[in-house]
């Protein structure tokens, strides 16, 4: 087995396991005291957070579809258009299968600031299965099949969309850290994989 494929198939048995975790604790060590941390920083207003939050819903999510895939082509052609395709609605299935067997609850008023009251599991992220599948699509791709600097810009522009992304959905306390952190993960885990059939 070579060393990426090794790296993949532990990351993946990480993923599963900590899945299972969040099924039957209600959250994990630190997501507590991180979110808390999170949600200390300024700034005081969390309209931002409810902005970057809804670009992950219709329509919006239409415009980070369309983007990935017109900007997948230019990387790598159609077939990497079409698979940006397959990315979102593979992980969106996972996502509408995950939510309901997983059943995490979503982080109490007790415990922090609780922004907005959002239903649902709070594991996956579905926020951060939307944004992995395009933008993390494309930041995967890039650096696979990218070059020069629009790779480096790529990269870049990417990954602060993940982070913002993932620290909006925290400070609205609409999941915890971990929901976030390991649903990019388990998106990284599937866009890779898509990846090697470019």
């Amino acid at each position: 087995m070579r060393t990426k494929e090794a790296i993949w198939s532990v990351l993946l048995v990480l993923a599963v396991i900590l899945t299972i975790c969040l099924k039957y604790l209600p959250y994990l060590p630190g997501d507590v005291s991180i979110t808390r941390l999170i949600q200390s920083l300024p700034p005081e207003s969390k309209y931002w957070a409810q902005v970057m939050s809804s670009t992950a819903k219709a329509p919006w999510i239409w415009g980070l579809i369309a983007a990935s895939f017109v900007i997948s082509w230019l990387i790598a052609g159609w077939r990497a258009a079409l698979l940006s395709i397959v990315s979102f609605m593979g992980l969106w299935l996972l996502g509408k299968w995950l939510g309901p067997v997983v059943a995490q609850p979503r982080p109490s008023p007790e415990l922090v600031r609780v922004v907005e009251s959002v239903s649902g599991s709070a594991y996956p992220s579905i926020f951060a299965f939307n944004y992995i599948s395009t933008v993390g699509f494309v930041a995967v791709l890039a650096a696979a099949k990218g070059s020069g600097h629009r790779r480096w810009v790529l990269l870049a522009v990417c990954a602060s969309l993940l982070v913002i992304g993932g620290i909006a959905r925290i400070t609205l306390a609409a999941h915890w850290p971990s929901d976030v952190v390991i649903s990019y993960l388990i998106g990284l885990l599937w866009v890779t994989l898509l990846i090697r059939f470019i």
